[in-house]
């Protein structure tokens, strides 16, 4: 196994602990390194019947869960050291926040529930103010059973659902974009993590010539945000920032860029197949591969290249 499978194989098991607490062998995770070996996690929660019952108590961690609703629960229990908090109307965008650090946390479900757990460990809170030169946060300005409803959280949880659903169709680059952007993003609103000097400056002529080209060179397979970042000498936090400035895009949308381009180059010859192309430029299968290029282009493949023969 490879160092980083393994560095994977790793934070998959960490983040496992969510679906344990609500005893569920099989649910969709994600997990992605961010600094410093730290990672954040995500699983999705879901129960089609009703009473469920109570979970298994969460441990206590140095960490913290923001779940996010996506189905109405009109009512529900959690119990916070042995005390009962009822929440009411549970709406499809509502978050509610868990500091694992301070509480024995269980919860009592008697409907269908749907949510993503965020998984966010404290370390990378921390490195995450280190980096950017910022007061480390202390706490979670969220109190506990507060139902919370926040459309910058709600947009970012349902851009990352495809990752879940699909994520042989997922690049790394997408997927830990959006999960760092969350958890920055978590961290500056509701964590006291106090950015106050936006990072502005882009990549030095070298970091931007090498990443493009690991871009290149990975555009059948995939490449991670750190991968990019520790190529070039940054943080995940400063790469993130400096290739968009540079560019005027995230990562994985040059990725993006770049496989329709190569894949515009190869339908110009009509001896290519265009499951072969799909395969050639990173796509899991002819069927994705139309999605994408008529997402970016306006036209499936065999029209754009119908058009121009």
């Amino acid at each position: 196994m490879s160092g980083q499978a393994a560095d994977r194989e790793t934070e998959v098991a960490e983040n496992s602990r969510v679906h344990e607490t609500f005893r569920f062998e099989e649910a969709a995770q994600l997990s992605v390194r961010a600094l410093n070996r730290s990672h954040l996690g995500v699983t999705e929660i879901k129960f089609d019947a009703p009473n469920y019952g109570v979970t298994d108590q969460f441990p206590k961690e140095d960490a913290f869960l923001v779940g996010v609703q996506f189905r109405p629960v009109k009512f529900h229990e959690l119990w916070f050291e042995g005390k009962a908090l009822p929440v009411w109307d549970l709406r499809p965008g509502h978050s509610l926040f868990y500091d694992l650090r301070k509480l024995d946390i269980v919860t009592d479900l008697n409907e269908p529930f749907h949510s993503l757990q965020f998984y966010f460990s404290r370390a990378f809170m921390n490195e995450l103010a280190d980096d950017l030169g910022c007061p480390r946060m202390d706490d979670v300005r969220v109190a506990p059973a507060t139902l919370l409803l926040d459309p910058v959280i709600f947009k970012l949880a349902r851009a990352v659902r495809p990752a879940l659903a699909v994520p042989i169709e997922v690049n790394d680059l997408y997927s830990s974009h959006l999960m760092f952007a969350l958890g920055l993003y978590i961290g500056a609103n509701y964590g006291g993590l106090g950015i106050t000097k936006p990072v502005t400056a882009g990549l030095s002529g070298w970091q931007e010539r090498i990443s493009k080209e690991l871009i290149e060179a990975h555009i059948e397979g995939n490449v991670s945000v750190q991968d990019l970042a520790e190529t070039c000498g940054l943080s995940t936090s400063r790469f993130a920032h400096a290739f968009r400035t540079s560019t005027g895009m995230p990562p994985h949308r040059w990725l993006t860029k770049r496989r329709v381009e190569r894949a515009q180059s190869m339908l110009q010859n009509p001896n290519e197949r265009l499951s072969d192309i799909a395969l050639a430029c990173g796509f899991t299968d002819q069927a994705h591969f139309n999605r994408v290029f008529r997402s970016v282009t306006g036209a499936t493949p065999g029209d754009w290249r119908q058009v121009r023969s």
